[in-house]
């Protein structure tokens, strides 16, 4: 059977993106979400793989394009934080990380890829976006793809993280409908003055999947009009 590639948080803005760019690029996709595989829950991730490989597939690909924003939940400032908030975003957005690389390592073809959706809040402070378990989250998944990327790599698979700015997504709302912060895109992110997309996101992750990255792991790629540049 051919290689598959399987995109977790598929339903999702940058999910769904990354499925449909990597089915242009001719690339076999299984997609799963909510509620059929939660890969935040112990298992979950093994569910997966095994949904993506059903039919005998080898696994050469996988996105891990799954995650939440803890607003609702009390994140915020480090002296505002809720325990609740800490604790729900640091499970879903780096626990699940762990658990999604630990899984895929063991069962992923030599010479495959593995892509992590990150942000580029792990690495720059700004007064409109002080949310500390999502800055946390963000900014551990880097070390843990590091050495994920050191272990794998005697196997020539590559781990990388795509950072992404402000992304034109749901989860994004709250920020796009703010007049102020839309005010201050310019500076927030001064090569596009906009947010970006979740298309120009999967063109990232659909280029660090193909052959055409082969030298390239254990590192993150910007995909945020300059944020990081600040």
């Amino acid at each position: 059977m051919s290689g598959v590639v399987w995109v977790a948080g598929g339903a999702g803005g940058i999910g769904q993106a990354c499925v449909s760019a990597l089915g242009v690029a001719g690339r076999r996709v299984v997609a799963t979400d909510l509620p059929e595989v939660d890969i935040t829950q112990p298992g979950g991730c093994e569910m997966g793989i095994a949904r993506a490989t059903a039919d005998g597939a080898r696994l050469t690909g996988a996105v891990h394009a799954v995650g939440m924003s803890g607003r609702r939940l009390g994140d915020a400032r480090v002296t505002d934080c809720s325990d609740e908030g800490w604790d729900e975003v640091l499970r879903v957005n780096l626990t699940s990380v762990f658990r999604f690389l630990r899984a895929t390592l063991r069962v992923i073809e030599e010479g495959g890829s593995i892509v992590i959706i990150g942000s580029a809040l792990a690495s720059t402070l700004d007064r409109d976006f002080l949310t500390a378990a999502y800055r946390v989250a963000k900014a551990g998944i880097i070390p843990l793809v590091e050495a994920a990327a050191y272990e794998a790599a005697e196997r020539q698979i590559r781990v990388n993280v795509v950072a992404a700015g402000l992304v034109q997504t749901p989860m994004a709302a709250r920020a796009l409908a703010d007049d102020a912060i839309q005010a201050r895109m310019p500076q927030l992110m001064p090569l596009s003055g906009r947010a970006v997309t979740a298309e120009e996101v999967a063109d990232a992750v659909t280029w660090l999947l193909s052959p055409g990255s082969s030298m390239t792991t254990g590192t993150v790629v910007p995909v945020d009009g300059g944020w990081n540049l600040r």
